[in-house]
Order: structure tokens, then C-alpha cells, then sequence
């Protein structure tokens, strides 16, 4: 059986995707990871309507596709949803 799933990242592209660590002392615990797992994951609304523009950063979409019966990712892809300037476009058009 396959299980898909779909969420939102943000970043600076496919490989400088926003990461938080709540554990980090030095700093305010945000960093980039190439790696969608250890990024941070939006709902639509947060993504579009609170993060990109709060954090100035492009909305990607993640999608991964889960065998459960060999227990392995069977596809992962990851593409650009929504530029800065569109998500803040969207935004505003989704207030009127």
C-alpha cells in the first residue's frame, strides 16, 4: 500500500530549506538544511499567509510517496510553489 504525503517548506531553495533546533543556545535556532526531513513543515496558511513573508523566504512543496509494505520512500520530490513576491501577492489577493 502507498501513502503520499504533501507538505510546504520554506527557503532559499532546494537545498538552503529553513530548519529550526528549540534546543539551540548560541543563536535563535534557525538554520538551512538540504535535507526535507530535517526542514521545518507548513500547512498552506502558515507557509503562504505567515512564513514567507516573515521569514523572507520562497514556499516549496514537498511530496513523498511511502511504500508500507517494503517499508521504504519510494519517490521524494520537492519544487518551487511560490516565489517570495507570490506568496506576498497571494496573500494580499486572499484578503480582498
Amino acid at each position: 500500500m502507498k501513502r503520499t504525503k504533501l507538505v510546504y517548506l520554506l527557503g532559499k531553495n532546494e537545498k538552503e530549506l529553513l530548519a529550526c533546533d528549540e534546543y539551540d543556545s548560541e543563536g535563535s535556532g534557525k538554520w538551512f538544511t538540504d535535507n526535507p526531513i530535517m526542514a521545518n513543515e507548513y500547512n498552506f496558511e502558515q507557509a503562504v499567509y505567515e512564513g514567507a513573508a516573515k521569514e523572507g523566504l520562497d514556499v516549496y512543496m514537498w511530496e513523498v510517496t511511502y511504500d508500507t509494505n517494503e517499508k521504504k520512500i519510494i519517490k521524494e520530490e520537492i519544487w518551487l510553489q511560490f516565489t517570495i513576491d507570490e506568496a506576498i501577492q497571494e496573500k494580499k489577493d486572499h484578503a480582498k
